[in-house]
């Protein structure tokens, strides 16, 4: 029996089997209309099975009952087969028009229901297992061209879009499943509309992969392009802070006559450098460079705030790694959005402690006088604080407090777990 299936159904199955193995290398990829395809092949070797059914029925002499659930199941799935095409091809977004779609199929469904218990609605079988047409026979048939004329009525759409490809591959479904069910229906051909179905399934299938690789090669040529101008606008990034300290570095020459434009200069240079040398370098770096970038900056400040802005260091240690600009940041906003936000301006203190567990850097700004803050100085003050907590959070070693103050907010950085720098005497 089993050979006598496989003969029947040969070319269908070799179809199947094509389309499930194309099915099973691409499962890993995220192809649009997987799952639908896989559903449509399991419908057609359903419908192998189904036709193989009556033969059996005649030779072997089973009931007729057999015979009306085998029509049935295959005036259910003939329609359901084109409406998952339609769904393929253009799936509905929109709800209730979904319903809408859905309204020829339901009225053969439960037409071929009640043929199952009150036959001649649809078909009948006589005592000799002959077919019979029913009053309203061409229902499946008509249910199934109503939504072929639908893919019909997409591909002409599509068409009009400008799509030819999208659209000569559904107008061929059309065709091939359109004559294939004339030819079923009419009787000039029998046992081929599963095969039509299972060829339609691996024509689109193969459309939508090619579509999917198009699509991947475009995102992958796009990505190799997007860092081909990261890499250029990484080297115009280097190149100018190399000109700008140069520049520096000879105006700074011609001041050696004036130590205070002299030392600003200085000052000026190497907070420049700290911040370029950061550009493309995720490298952690010592706390003794982090504090000489942050006296370098207050050193310039200072110059700004005279006797408003006053500056205390309490450090124990230096020699441990840090990610770059994790405290200066906070020296910046405590400095432009705290002191110089204060009538009377007010002091920094830097404080570092070493703990069991690592290390706490804290920057308390201390204010004197009314704190007048604009909300767009409370802004900015909150993008500091971001990026540093994005700097700290890459490792996942360190946080960042902001605890509140009697005349201002400390900023408290907690790192654990720390690296120190080689020949340490902390290692």
């Amino acid at each position: 029996m089993i050979l006598e299936y496989l003969q029947s159904s040969y070319m269908t199955l070799m179809l199947l089997t094509g389309l499930f193995i194309i099915l099973v290398v691409n499962r890993k990829t995220k192809i649009e209309g997987t799952q639908t395809a896989g559903a449509m092949l399991l419908l057609v070797l359903f419908l192998t099975v189904c036709d193989f059914l009556e033969p059996w029925c005649v030779e072997y002499e089973k009931p007729l009952w057999i015979l009306y659930l085998k029509a049935t199941l295959e005036y259910w799935i003939h329609p359901l087969l084109v409406i998952m095409e339609l769904h393929l091809v253009a799936p509905i977004k929109r709800k209730w028009l979904h319903a809408l779609v859905l309204v020829p199929y339901t009225v053969d469904f439960i037409a071929v229901f009640i043929n199952m218990f009150h036959h001649g609605i649809i078909c009948t079988y006589n005592e000799n297992y002959g077919f019979e047409a029913g009053s309203l026979h061409f229902l499946p048939a008509v249910t199934v061209i109503f939504y072929i004329a639908m893919l019909g009525l997409y591909s002409i759409g599509i068409m009009a879009k400008g799509d030819l490809s999208k659209s000569v591959i559904v107008i061929f479904m059309v065709i091939s499943t359109s004559i294939t069910v004339y030819l079923e229906y009419s009787g000039k051909i029998v046992g081929h509309v599963n095969e039509v179905a299972a060829f339609d399934i691996i024509i689109y299938y193969y459309y939508l992969s090619a579509i999917y690789h198009g699509e991947v090669q475009q995102n992958l040529n796009d990505s190799k392009l997007e860092l081909m101008h990261r890499n250029n606008e990484l080297l115009m990034a280097q190149i100018q802070p190399h000109f700008i300290n140069n520049s520096l570095m000879a105006i700074q020459a011609r001041c050696i006559d004036y130590p205070e434009i002299y030392e600003s200069l200085k000052n000026f240079s190497r907070y420049l450098r700290s911040h370029f040398d950061q550009i493309g370098n995720p490298k952690p770096i010592t706390f003794e460079q982090e504090l000489k970038n942050i006296k370098a900056y207050l050193a310039l400040e200072k110059m700004n705030f005279g006797d408003r802005l006053e500056v205390e260091y309490d450090i124990e240690s230096e020699d441990f790694l840090l990610p770059s600009l994790t405290v200066e940041p906070l020296v910046e906003n405590a400095v432009r959005h705290a002191i110089a936000a204060r009538e009377f301006g007010g002091m920094v203190r830097i404080i570092q402690r070493d703990e069991e567990y690592g290390v706490i850097i804290e920057v308390h700004d201390i204010g004197k006088g009314e704190l007048n803050l604009t909300d767009k100085q409370k802004k900015r003050r909150g993008i500091g604080v971001k990026n540093v907590r994005a700097r700290l959070a890459v490792d996942g070693k360190g946080m960042l407090e902001l605890i509140p103050e009697e005349n201002g907010i400390c900023a408290r950085v907690t790192l654990i777990d720390v690296e120190y720098e080689e020949g340490s005497e902390n290692i």
